[in-house]
C-alpha cells in the first residue's frame, strides 16, 4: 500500500500525536548523498506542507554532526549537513525548542483555518515558522470572529490517525482540498482537533490547544498573520 502523508514507519513523528514529542532516536545510517544523511528512520520533519524542515544533531561516538535542514528528494529523506563522515549508526537529536514552537504554530494555523472556513474563507496557502505564520485566503475581506482569538483558552485534545482514502467522508474533510493529493495515494494521515477541525496533514502538532500559549493575530486583506508572544 502506498502512503503519502504517513509514509509508513520511516517517519516516526507521524506515529500518533505522541510521535511529535520524540526528541531523540537511535538510527542506522544508510548513506550520505546530495549533501545529506539518509537514515533508516527519523524524528525530523522534512520541509514541506507549509512547515519548515527540522534542525538538530546526529551523534556518533565523539562526533556531533550538525543537521541544518531536512528535505525529501525522491524517496529519500535527506538530513542536510556540511559535515560528511562515514558512520554506521548514531543518535538523532532534535532542536526541541525550535520544533516545539513550530508544533504550536502548526496547531494554531489549523485552528484559525477552521474558524475562518466556517465563515466561508478557504485557506489556499499556509506557512508556519518558529513563532510566525500566515494563511492566504480566497477572499480579501477576512473578518475573524472572537473564537479565533480564544483558541488557546479552550482546552481541546488533538489526535492523529491514518485513514484509507476510500473511507474518508468528504463532508467531514470539506476544509481540506483532497483533490490536491495524487490519486495514487491510498492512505492518509488525519489530524483532528477535538470539536473544531479535521484535516489531512503530515505536520507536527501539540497534544492540546492550551499548549499554544499567548498569540497575536491580524487579517490584512486576504491574508491572516499570526504569531507567538
Amino acid at each position: 500500500m502506498k502512503h503519502s502523508l504517513s509514509e509508513g514507519r520511516q517517519l516516526v513523528y507521524l506515529q500518533g500525536i505522541e510521535g511529535s514529542y520524540l526528541r531523540e532516536l537511535d538510527v542506522r545510517v544508510i548513506g550520505y548523498e546530495n549533501g545529506g544523511y539518509i537514515l533508516d528512520r527519523t524524528i525530523m520533519h522534512y520541509q514541506g506542507g507549509g512547515q519548515p524542515g527540522d534542525r538538530g544533531v546526529l551523534l556518533s561516538g565523539d562526533l556531533s554532526i550538525p543537521i541544518y535542514n531536512v528535505k525529501k528528494k525522491g524517496k529519500n529523506v535527506l538530513h542536510l549537513s556540511t559535515v560528511e563522515t562515514p558512520i554506521d549508526r548514531g543518535k538523532l537529536v532534535l532542536d526541541w525548542e525550535r520544533r516545539y514552537k513550530i508544533m504550536k504554530m502548526h496547531t494554531l494555523q489549523h485552528a484559525i483555518s477552521s474558524v475562518i472556513f466556517q465563515d466561508g474563507y478557504e485557506s489556499l496557502i499556509t506557512e508556519v515558522f518558529p513563532g510566525y505564520g500566515f494563511i492566504e485566503s480566497n477572499r480579501d475581506d477576512i473578518k475573524i470572529r472572537g473564537e479565533g482569538y480564544d483558541i488557546n483558552k479552550i482546552s481541546r485534545n488533538l489526535k492523529r490517525y491514518d485513514v484509507r482514502r476510500e473511507d474518508l467522508d468528504p463532508r467531514l474533510m470539506a476544509r481540506c482540498n483532497l483533490d490536491k493529493l495524487p490519486k495514487s495515494i491510498s492512505e492518509i494521515s488525519v489530524v483532528e482537533i477535538e470539536g473544531l477541525d479535521l484535516c489531512a496533514c503530515a505536520g507536527t502538532h501539540v497534544k492540546n490547544t492550551a499548549e499554544i500559549g499567548d498569540y497575536w493575530i491580524r487579517a490584512p486583506g486576504n491574508r491572516v498573520e499570526f504569531g507567538l508572544f
